[in-house]
């Protein structure tokens, strides 16, 4: 038969990034993850649950990446770190 070597984590991290995205973006569409801030001169909404998309998936996507070029795991753990903070910064921001 035919043997070639499979690498399992990346292709399940790779399924859990398009898995948390699409409930992200349903949760987005069915009206689950917004909030509606009026206590402002003016009005916004924010989208939530892009937010915890982004804190969720970002870091996956990075530690696939990290592991198709084979980076030690110092690296990895600053690159996910990182991307964690930046999510965190936007959402205060955005709030």
């Amino acid at each position: 038969g035919i043997s070639r070597k499979v690498n399992t984590v990346m292709h399940v991290l790779t399924f859990f990034i398009a898995a948390v995205s699409a409930c992200s973006y349903y949760a987005e569409w069915a009206g689950l993850g917004v909030e509606y801030k009026t206590t402002d001169t003016t009005p916004r909404v924010i989208f939530w649950a892009r937010y915890l998309d982004w804190v969720v998936t970002g870091p996956l996507i990075l530690t696939d990446l990290a592991l198709l070029s084979k980076s030690d795991t110092p690296t990895i753990i600053s690159l996910v770190g990182n991307m964690v903070l930046y999510v965190i910064c936007g959402l205060i921001g955005a709030l």
